[in-house]
């Protein structure tokens, strides 16, 4: 039997995040459930980050994973990453896949007013993205460290 990890210790977005605004602030929401809305009112650059660890964890040709919803006229990008895939989730939510290259800054980036909720965030090595994609678009979710693949 083959594993295949998810780096990212909260793949269900239930800890609050930092937030970096070009200009103005980023208000953030606790909502039922455990998950956070961030609203940004500036027609402007935003992101979310742990700005400790994120560097490190989502280093060069690790692919990022985030599910979301967001408002409308709202541009969400994984920052520093090439785009690999992208589709919608069987609650609704779009997810984007990106492979991280170069130096750069690790977050999620928005570009303009809006808000955001994260459904879920999966980090993989590099070499886990050719099965992590043959199971899309029933992304793998899961909670906790690993899954196994028969």
């Amino acid at each position: 039997m083959s594993y295949i990890t998810n780096l990212y210790t909260d793949p269900s977005c239930h800890k609050q995040l930092n937030t970096w605004a070009g200009s103005g602030d980023v208000n953030v929401e606790s909502l039922a459930g455990g998950r956070y809305r961030y609203t940004h009112a500036d027609n402007n650059t935003w992101s979310l980050a742990n700005f400790q660890e994120w560097q490190e964890l989502m280093r060069w040709g690790r692919v990022v994973v985030v599910a979301y919803t967001a408002t409308s006229g709202l541009n969400v990008e994984i920052e520093s990453g090439t785009p690999l895939a992208s589709g919608t989730t069987p609650s609704g939510a779009t997810w984007k896949a990106a492979k991280t290259v170069g130096g750069g800054n690790r977050s999620i980036f928005c570009h303009g007013g809006g808000s955001l909720t994260l459904e879920a965030l999966a980090v993989y090595e590099g070499d886990d993205w050719p099965t992590v994609q043959q199971l899309l678009p029933r992304f793998p979710w899961f909670d906790g460290g690993s899954m196994p693949l028969q």
